[in-house]
């Protein structure tokens, strides 16, 4: 399995080009290509895919798509807006842990005090717990 998460630009090396996919001893058998850098650096990666449907074969002898469990095939994942799902995701479960944990104590009245000791600075000053920072704030 290969996982693709370069930069690639007009003259930089391929990491594998079409005819070196031929070769009987490629073995790569799975590509998840977060670049998705089309007929670039990753042969295999001829189209994007998309989240509902994120895989597909490549027939490195027919330079084609194929099905994705076809025996000869080198399965790729290429969905170019995969960066953008990972925010997405840490989004949903910051408010998830934000409704859980932080909700209730603006409700109490931050009774466990959970508020207080997160927090850094008050009224322009670090909080007490947080005052080992002085110096790094002072540069």
């Amino acid at each position: 399995m290969y996982v693709a998460c370069h930069f690639w630009g007009d003259g930089s090396p391929f990491i594998f080009t079409r005819e070196e996919a031929k070769h009987p001893n490629f073995n790569l058998k799975v590509i998840a290509d977060i670049s998705c850098d089309i007929d670039g650096p990753v042969a295999s990666t001829l189209r994007p895919s998309i989240i509902p449907d994120p895989i597909y074969g490549y027939n490195a002898q027919t330079e084609s798509e194929v099905a994705y469990d076809n025996q000869d095939a080198i399965t790729v994942m290429a969905v170019d807006n995969l960066p953008c799902e990972l925010p997405k995701d840490a989004s949903t479960d910051f408010g998830a842990e934000f409704i859980k944990n932080i909700f209730p104590a603006l409700i109490n009245g931050d009774k466990d005090e959970i508020l207080k000791r997160a927090s850094i600075t008050k009224d322009g000053e670090l909080t007490e717990r947080y005052e080992y920072l002085t110096e790094y704030a002072a540069d």
